[in-house]
């Protein structure tokens, strides 16, 4: 097969979706040195997903180009579809929600796979803005019904794709993501390290971007009900870049002296630095109230650090029985779960430890390329 997976996407700081297709082309050099692959990818990243494989070939695009939201659409729908025929590819993978429509006229034998991260564009439309969750909400639809295979994220998100999409193939693809190995092996952040970004010996750790749906205004208020002599001893530290409506987290924080005095706020952290820290932690806190995945809480639970996180939805099926869960909504059940973890009370991180070695790009990668393949044989209706 030729296979033509769109990068374009992605930027130099993989967060979100660059982190996850980062994980899928390592699992896929992995396993697979028989099929080609053609990877479109912004010229100035091109060098950041750690291609070595003979058969992965990197097909640069101008990054200048897709600057521009309405710049990118018009590019992927009647440019992009040009390029891929080009490659000759037999399947194409869209990772993130939509993909170019005018293929199915260009290239009527192109099977299109997709990924589905989360459908919150529909069961969470509190989270959005309300133009964008509109025409995000269309081209999921249409995607569902016109590409030929869609990979999930989760069970959780298989299951609300169904409802919310009503896919042609109905037969889901579930692609759990993997965990880099350097959660595994990297030593705790050194004093160096911590005193980069003003972070103490002891500390409470969220990862994320600040946004409401990540609810870290909840993990703050939680942080707030625990006793005095906790928050003095275990600061909050809050690491992400911001993204939208984050202002009631810092107006929580401003708004309490006690908070002031005990949540840091780093901004955004690379990985060189962010694997240490996760790993140096007392805990994680990542209480969500929607996630199609929660890579952090596989991160934490590979870090051998307790990991609070929420109950329902997919958070709590990547955490199993080896989390700390609460009530995202409720302060102070959220507190009791950190309390809980602290020390890890109920004896979870070794479990947690074992399960996280379950998830790997590897298994992710083979199951993504079984969807390439049942994306073909359902194309060509065999």
């Amino acid at each position: 097969m030729k296979i033509a997976i769109d990068l374009t996407s992605t930027q130099k700081n993989k967060t979100g979706i660059g982190r996850y297709m980062l994980g899928i082309l390592i699992g896929l050099q992995q396993i697979d040195r028989e099929n080609e692959y053609y990877l479109f990818a912004q010229d100035d990243d091109m060098d950041g997903f750690g291609i070595y494989a003979p058969n992965f070939h990197v097909v640069p695009v101008d990054s200048k180009i897709l600057r521009k939201t309405y710049i990118r659409i018009l590019w992927e729908q009647f440019v992009f579809p040009f390029r891929v025929k080009k490659t000759g590819a037999d399947v194409l993978h869209c990772p993130n929600y939509t993909m170019p429509y005018l293929s199915r006229l260009i290239d009527r034998k192109l099977a299109v796979v997709s990924t589905f991260h989360d459908m919150a564009y529909f069961l969470h439309p509190e989270y959005l803005i309300g133009w964008k969750r509109k025409m995000f909400c269309g081209y999921i639809k249409q995607t569902a019904k016109s590409c030929d295979k869609i990979v999930a994220v989760s069970h959780n998100t298989a299951k609300d794709s169904l409802a919310c999409s009503k896919p042609r193939n109905k037969d889901i693809e579930v692609t759990y993501l993997g965990v880099d190995e350097a959660f595994f092996d990297t030593p705790a952040a050194s004093e160096t390290i911590r005193a980069k970004y003003g972070i103490p010996e002891k500390y409470i750790l969220y990862v994320g971007t600040l946004e409401p749906r990540k609810n870290v205004a909840g993990l703050i208020k939680g942080y707030r009900e625990l006793p005095d002599e906790i928050k003095n001893e275990y600061k909050l530290v809050i690491t992400g870049k911001k993204g939208w409506y984050y202002d009631e987290i810092f107006s929580t924080v401003d708004s309490d002296p006690s908070l002031k005095e005990n949540v840091i706020f780093t901004g955004f952290v690379d990985d060189e630095d962010m694997i240490p820290l996760m790993k140096g932690a007392t805990e994680v806190g990542y209480v969500s109230f929607f996630e199609g995945f929660g890579l952090p809480v596989l991160e934490a639970m590979a870090s051998g650090v307790p990991i609070v996180t929420t109950s329902g939805s997919s958070l709590s099926e990547v955490a199993g029985e080896c989390g700390y869960l609460c009530d995202p909504s409720d302060p102070k059940d959220i507190a009791e779960a950190l309390e809980r973890g602290i020390g890890d009370s109920e004896n979870k991180v070794e479990g947690a430890l074992e399960r996280a070695k379950t998830f790997t790009w590897k298994r992710c990668g083979e199951h993504t390329l079984k969807a390439y393949e049942d994306a073909v044989k359902f194309r060509r209706g065999q």
